[in-house]
């Protein structure tokens, strides 16, 4: 059966680098997302490839119109990234439920009855785990978590329910578990700072990120080819996953913006306390399925240039949004 890919959530963040990459690959895929919107897609591919896209729109709470997709599109791996962020789940729960817990089912319901769909990676989250003080070692995949926040929970749950289709349907899937994610397109969500810091120094405008402290540093390009890995790999089983990325300090990420940008120095800045999630994951599991050569790890330093390089180039074309920034 040829290989054909479903993002769903494609229009977001990590689902336009997922993109970018396949196009690049010339890979058949679809993108499911709630509306027309490419104001991320934008800053990650190029216009002149943006018409190449095979796009559905809908609820993905709605199991009927999931299940429609895939009859229609017949993908055989599907890259579940559609979901809301922790500030969203935080002031409407029962949104964050039904699109993050609810759209996650519906996403394995329908693969499980299509019986075509041969490899799932979807977004966890490194906010599945508590706070570093909850943990007196380095964290395995599989240590027993206690997320704080409304976002970490319903990502446990798809973990868990995800487990359940191995059990009751042998539907194997790999649940991945990014801490902060950077790059062009980054414009929501609670570790977004990093992203917009770059932005800002572009721009020539102050920003404070809003945490401080230590964590782990993923550039998007490499979550993107880590997802896309994974959807083809084959497992066996309902994996859940850590994807460490570089730990490091925010003042290192800071420092490497001001390297990029000298002007910058003294105008982006850290201030509040860290991010309420562990950072000391060991990669046990993705270092096993992919190699260790399979888990791709840019550089602060690579990543940050690389961001601001794209970013100065949208700003020469006018197409810099700053809409995030006041947010």
């Amino acid at each position: 059966m040829p290989e054909s890919f479903l993002i769903t959530g494609g229009q977001g963040f990590i689902g336009a680098w997922v993109a970018r990459r396949l196009l690049a690959e010339d890979a058949p895929f679809a993108i499911l997302d709630r509306s027309p919107d490419d104001g991320i897609l934008a800053q990650v591919i190029s216009s002149g490839d943006l018409p190449r896209l095979h796009r559905f729109y809908g609820d993905i709470s709605d199991p009927a119109f999931v299940e429609g997709v895939l009859k229609k599109y017949e993908a055989t791996r599907i890259i579940h990234l559609a979901g809301l962020q922790i500030p969203a789940c935080r002031a409407d729960p029962v949104a964050g439920a039904r699109v993050n817990v609810l759209g996650t089912i519906n996403v394995f319901e329908a693969a499980h009855r299509s019986g075509r769909v041969t490899g799932i990676a979807y977004a966890s989250s490194a906010a599945v785990a508590g706070e570093p003080a909850d943990y007196a070692s380095p964290i395995a995949d599989d240590a027993p978590h206690v997320p704080r926040t409304h976002y970490g929970v319903f990502k446990a749950a798809n973990e868990g329910n995800a487990r359940v289709y191995f059990l009751e349907h042998g539907l194997s899937s790999i649940g991945l578990r990014p801490l902060v994610v950077y790059g062009a397109g980054r414009e929501i969500g609670i570790s977004s700072g990093p992203t917009k810091a770059v932005k800002a120094a572009v721009l020539g405008r102050p920003y404070t990120i809003g945490f401080t402290g230590v964590t782990g540093f993923s550039y998007a390009d490499d979550v993107a080819a880590v997802f896309i890995a994974c959807a083809r790999a084959r497992a066996d089983g309902a994996l859940s996953l850590n994807l460490r990325g570089e730990t490091a300090r925010v003042d290192r990420f800071i420092a490497a913006i001001e390297a990029e940008i000298p002007g910058a120095r003294g105008a982006i800045r850290a201030a509040g306390p860290p991010l309420p999630v562990a950072y000391d994951f060991r990669e046990t599991g993705l270092e096993k399925l992919l190699g260790n050569r399979g888990i791709p790890l840019t550089p602060i330093e690579r990543g940050v240039r690389e961001t601001v390089e794209i970013f100065r180039r949208l700003q020469r074309e006018g197409k810099l949004p700053a809409r995030d920034l006041d947010t």
